[in-house]
């Protein structure tokens, strides 16, 4: 484990930030599932995609890594020899978007560490029990066994998105599905990504108002290349490390893209901060920054990160609906007012809100990163404005989303050092 002292800085300079895993782990299983090979273009593999590749390939699918791509060969026709065994780490995103689809082809051992055995799938465990599935034990480790079957499925809206883009990965697999949501579906953003990325592979999906559907008698079919757009929610911690100070443009990042994260840009205007569109990515310095209030129940990822940049800005600001910090790899509502109390802030919770009352003098303080990679980034930014210097236990956990994150932030003018964890 890795401790890592931050001294104060200003970001100047220009950074590519990784490709999204959110798109790379839709792009490898739509590749896995098709007719034939796939390239895919990327920028920096992280651990959760990782383990999305781990599991493909037990599944049977061949891939390959180049330092910019990833080949991805088709599973195989006979997947029923044994079961394979899918260690799906900490990413929640692979257990689910992988559980219905490795129902539908012949089932698997799924496994996990960290907080990925707390975190629920009981919605999502219910459809597929009602739709021929058997689940060795409720929480993780578990094998599943029997077919998943087609039809009609039910999902509450204020659930994870990534049940219903299982389900959705799957239904080629299930001659064809409807999905229906109860009540309005967060994080939905993430839902047309899936359904962007499925086009891209020749399976359209027509989605209308609460039904998602997906008609019967289509398979997936390679594009033969297709490319991972940067990473909107990576792309926040430049972005926000620019707003106080600056400037920092991040390079490759586009108006068009359908990652929900890409309303940073807007937030930090709103905030304050100068933000400034180029041809090729998107530019962010300090302005005035006052404190605002934010829904985050459809960007829950750019919660600790806005923490980190409002602890500095005049004023209150509110992060609200945030109930589904709870549950990621930390408690992340705590510990994102953990982070923002630590270096000198304030912050406290109330309900299902973080309060910040923002304060220019922060002092920096030592920051428990609590295995949690964004609480590590988020608490580097709202390092990076602080008097003094902090310290972040636990540094390497950011492994999980952008491996090279303290290297690339020395190339914006950061200023870090290793520091002794006993």
């Amino acid at each position: 484990m890795k401790n890592v002292r931050v001294y104060p800085f200003q970001g100047r300079n220009t950074i590519e930030v990784p490709s999204s895993k959110s798109e790379l782990h839709r792009l490898l299983i739509a590749a896995a599932l098709s007719d034939r090979e796939t390239r895919i273009g990327c920028r920096a593999v992280s651990e959760d995609v990782r383990a999305t590749v781990r599991c493909l390939q037990a599944m049977g699918s061949r891939i390959t890594e180049f330092q910019d791509a990833l080949v991805v060969a088709p599973i195989g026709a006979d997947t029923s020899a044994s079961l394979p065994v899918l260690d799906c780490g900490e990413s929640g995103s692979t257990l689910r978007f992988l559980l219905p689809v490795a129902a539908a082809l012949s089932g698997a051992r799924f496994e996990g560490r960290g907080r990925l055995p707390q975190r629920p799938i009981s919605e999502l465990k219910a459809e597929m029990e009602a739709h021929g599935v058997r689940f060795s034990e409720v929480a993780l480790p578990f094998s599943v066994s029997g077919r998943l079957t087609g039809g009609a499925f039910t999902l509450p809206g204020h659930v994870s998105s990534q049940y219903v883009t299982g389900l959705m990965l799957a239904s080629p697999l299930l001659g064809g599905s409807e999905i229906r949501i109860e009540g309005r579906l967060q994080s939905v953003d993430y839902v047309r990504m899936t359904a962007d990325v499925m086009r891209r592979f020749g399976v359209q999906v027509e989605y209308s108002g609460s039904v998602i559907r997906v008609p019967g008698g289509q398979g997936y079919l390679t594009p033969g290349t297709v490319r991972a757009g940067s990473d909107w929610s990576g792309a926040a911690f430049p972005l926000c490390l620019g707003a106080l100070g600056g400037p920092v443009k991040v390079q490759g990042l586009t108006r068009e893209s359908l990652q929900g994260d890409r309303r940073i840009v807007d937030l930090l205007a709103q905030a304050g901060a100068d933000v400034k569109w180029a041809a090729d990515g998107c530019a962010a310095r300090r302005g005035g920054l006052r404190g605002i209030e934010v829904d985050v129940s459809d960007i829950p990822d750019l919660a600790p990160v806005l923490a980190a940049l409002l602890m500095h800005a005049e004023g209150r600001s509110a992060l609200l609906n945030a109930e589904r910090l709870r549950l990621k790899e930390s408690d992340r509502l705590a510990t994102t007012r953990d982070m923002v109390n630590a270096l000198g802030g304030q912050a406290e919770i109330e309900g299902n809100s973080l309060i910040i009352q923002g304060r220019p003098d922060c002092r920096g303080g030592e920051v428990d990163g609590a295995g949690d990679h964004r609480i590590v980034m988020a608490s580097a930014v709202g390092a990076s404005a602080c008097s003094g210097p902090s310290v972040i236990t636990g540094a390497d956990a950011v492994a999980k989303s952008w491996p090279s994150f303290f290297e690339d932030m020395i190339q914006l003018g950061g200023r870090f050092d290793v520091v002794d964890a006993g």
